[in-house]
Formats: C-alpha cells, sequence, structure tokens
C-alpha cells in the first residue's frame, strides 16, 4: 500500500446487527461512526450479520456491511433467544469479495463463519490479522449449553446424565478455548481488556495491547436525572426506590442473583421497585417472582437508558462474564450509584465504595443486604454519584480517543506502518 493512502481495515464481528443487539455490536457501531472524523488516516469498513446483504455509508471513507448468515443460529429452536444470534457455517464466501481490499483484517471472535473465512484468506494471501477479544465466548459457552440441554430435555435423568456426569457444558467451553487458542496463534496482535481471563489463552510472544471503550459523555450524563419523569412513564409509586438493570435476562448476565435479593427486600421492610432493560430467556421466570415489583422495558433506545440511569436509585450488574461491559460505563456517566461483581462491571470500579461497590460474595443475601445498606443512607449513594461521574470525567475516553490511541496505531504496525 501507499504510505500516504489511508490504510484500508475491514472489521468482522459474527453477530448480528439490529436494534437488539448486544454490546459487542454496539461497541462496533460506536467505532465506525468515530472513523467518519479520521478520513485522511483510516478508511474503515465494519461486517456485521443482517437480515439483507447491505452497504450502509457513513463518510467518505467508513461504512457498515450486514450480510445474510448461511446458517444462523436463529433456525435452532434451541438456540433462540438464548445469545447474539451467530453464523454456524464454516465460512462465509460473500465476504471474500471485501477481504481482497484490505491491508489488515480485523476479527473480533475466533469461532465463527466471518472468522474462520478470515483465517484462510490470511494465510493463503499473507494479510495481516489482528483480533481483538470483547466476549468471554468460553464462559458464556458453558453458560449456554447448560440452558440449551434444559431447554431440549428439561430437568431430569438426561439432564443429569449430560450435565453433571458428562460435564457437555464444560467439554464444549474447553474446545471453544482450544478454537480461540487456535485462531489468536495466526494473529500478529491481540487486542485485550488487560484483565487476566481475556489474555491467558494467547499465545506466547503475541502482542498483546489493551482495547478500551468509549463513552458519549453528552448522552449519558447526570443532567438526563428525572426521576419524576421515569415513574410516571412506568407507573412506580414515590415511596419505592428504584433498581435498574440493563443486560440480557439470562444465566449469562447472573441476573437472578438481583432478582432474589429483590425478592429477600420485598419479603422484609424495604421494599424497592426493579426496572429490567432487556430481553432473555428469564423474563416469565422473573415476572412470576416479582409480580407488581418489576418493570420489563424490552430494549431500549440510548436515550431512554440514559434517563434510567440517571434517573434509578441504584443500578446493579450482577454479571461475572465481561470483557467491557458499555452498560456499566454507560451508567457510571449517568451518574449512578452501582453495584457489581468481580469479573464483570469491576472493571470500571476504580475504588471500591467510592466510584462504585464491588460485591464480591455471588450470594443473592449478600447482595440484598448490600442493596438496603446503600438505600438506608441516601447520602452515601449521592457521594457514589459523584465520584461515578468524576472519575468518567477524569478517567474515560471518547469512542474517537479510543479509535486514536488502541486501534489505529496496533493495525498501522500490523500493515508495516511506523506509528
Amino acid at each position: 500500500m501507499s504510505f500516504n493512502a489511508p490504510l484500508r481495515v475491514g472489521v468482522l464481528v459474527d453477530l448480528e446487527r439490529g436494534d437488539g443487539a448486544g454490546g459487542h455490536v454496539k461497541c462496533w457501531e460506536h467505532f465506525a461512526k468515530a472513523a467518519v472524523g479520521f478520513a485522511n488516516q483510516l478508511n474503515l469498513t465494519v461486517h456485521f450479520q443482517g437480515n439483507r446483504d447491505e452497504e450502509i455509508t457513513l463518510g467518505p471513507n467508513t461504512r457498515i456491511v450486514t450480510l445474510r448468515p448461511l446458517f444462523s443460529t436463529k433456525r435452532l429452536f434451541f438456540l433462540r433467544n438464548i445469545a447474539d444470534y451467530t453464523d454456524l457455517a464454516p465460512g462465509h464466501p460473500r465476504l471474500k469479495k471485501y477481504l481482497k481490499d484490505y491491508d489488515v483484517i480485523h476479527t473480533t471472535d475466533g469461532f465463527f463463519a466471518y472468522a474462520q473465512s478470515a483465517a484462510r484468506f490470511s494465510r493463503k494471501h499473507s494479510v495481516p490479522l489482528v483480533n481483538s477479544l470483547h466476549t468471554n465466548t468460553p464462559g458464556f459457552t458453558k453458560v449456554y449449553t447448560e440452558r440449551t440441554i434444559r431447554r431440549i430435555f428439561g430437568t431430569g435423568h438426561a439432564e443429569r446424565l449430560l450435565i453433571e456426569r458428562l460435564r457437555l457444558p464444560e467439554r464444549c467451553s474447553n474446545g471453544m478455548q482450544k478454537k480461540l487458542s487456535k485462531h489468536l496463534a495466526q494473529c500478529c496482535s491481540i487486542l485485550t481488556s488487560g484483565k487476566e481471563s481475556s489474555v491467558i489463552h494467547a499465545p506466547p510472544n503475541t502482542p498483546l495491547t489493551q482495547l478500551r471503550r468509549g463513552i458519549d459523555k453528552t448522552l449519558f450524563n447526570p443532567d438526563k436525572r428525572d426521576p419524576t419523569k421515569l415513574r410516571r412513564r412506568y407507573g412506580i409509586p414515590q415511596y419505592k426506590p428504584i433498581i435498574a438493570f440493563v443486560g440480557r435476562l439470562d444465566g449469562s448476565k447472573n441476573v437472578m442473583t438481583l432478582v432474589n435479593a429483590v425478592r429477600i427486600l420485598n419479603r422484609g421492610s424495604r421494599g424497592v421497585h426493579t426496572i429490567f432493560a432487556g430481553k432473555g430467556y428469564y423474563e416469565d421466570e422473573i415476572r412470576a417472582l416479582l409480580g407488581t415489583n418489576a418493570t420489563f422495558t424490552g430494549t431500549l433506545t440510548a436515550p431512554d437508558v440514559a434517563l434510567l440511569n440517571a434517573s434509578s436509585d441504584l443500578f446493579a450488574f450482577p454479571s461475572t462474564l465481561e470483557v467491557w461491559p458499555n452498560a456499566v460505563l454507560e451508567a457510571k456517566a449517568s451518574g449512578a450509584a452501582i453495584l457489581v461483581a468481580p469479573g464483570g462491571g469491576d472493571i470500571y470500579v476504580e475504588h471500591n465504595g467510592k466510584d462504585g461497590l464491588i460485591i464480591k460474595e455471588p450470594s443473592s443475601k449478600v447482595w440484598a443486604h448490600e442493596i438496603k445498606t446503600l438505600l438506608d443512607n441516601p447520602d452515601r449513594i449521592a457521594e457514589f454519584r459523584i465520584a461515578a461521574r468524576q472519575d468518567v470525567e477524569s478517567m474515560r475516553l471518547s469512542w474517537a480517543d479510543v479509535l486514536q490511541q488502541d486501534l489505529i496505531p496496533v493495525w498501522r504496525k500490523a500493515a508495516g506502518i511506523s506509528v
């Protein structure tokens, strides 16, 4: 390539783009929008899966491309609504016409159709391949395999045989770890969260670089706080504190830890109302357990998430299988008092007990106790809110900052351009 020409990069996201997509997809949508401001340096195409083949131009050197999957997990009844949909085909032939135009190919997983196509193309044509780790896929595989077994066989002898005796979820998880390691061995650079759980399977001597997440500090802002509007919208009584949860309503987010903690609180003197922003297979069960003390919004627009975060009394996120959970950073930027778990939103807590609370015990009783303690001390919640926003103002970057500082240097180095 000419060193004076914009660097041509193709990013491959093996997930379906749409309103209900998770943080992995939204992350790259943000990076694509930010790339419009770097047209003199970068020619970026971000590939997703979609309902139709489509090319969307964002700027002179930036576009989004969606291709229909060959064998979507949506076609398998036992995988529907369990995770974001991906393509189980061993490759995607229509992707090849795009790959030949890139100086660097960037995969965001090591398992599915796009990543497999990219790996083969990279080997054959010596195009540099880099990879970023966005999701603890081996960990999620264990959770989702257990759920799939129960969905197919119910609870009983077959379930116990497959899960407890044959340990099928662990075997599937280990298989995904091996597949990831094989893919990473082909990459010239790997971008991680910096957490040990993310880099443990990286091959030796492969450069590891941190890929952070950006935040729109104007959209997610304490100025969006309007508890009266939030309560009126969802019919929540003035006397009930509001806990917000944003994410999938499934086992991967440990949402039942929060649900059972709320049940404990609602049996005692401290009643609370929980707003669940997201969808998932636990929704019906949560409805049955919490009744009128819960509101289910489905997937919210970003402005509505900003209102929810800023206007709730607490933001609870018990997930332990996260890399960089966008939902937690958005909550902090909104000035929310956050409660998180190790291995999840803790990566965004700079000083435990000041700008957020890390609850190290997975027990719902412990979560209930910590929630009650905070709700009984509104002054401490106010201190959490202030510290959370101060941390975002001083420590967290915009999406354009992350693109410029974390991604472009790695891509340039992979292409053989001095940084």
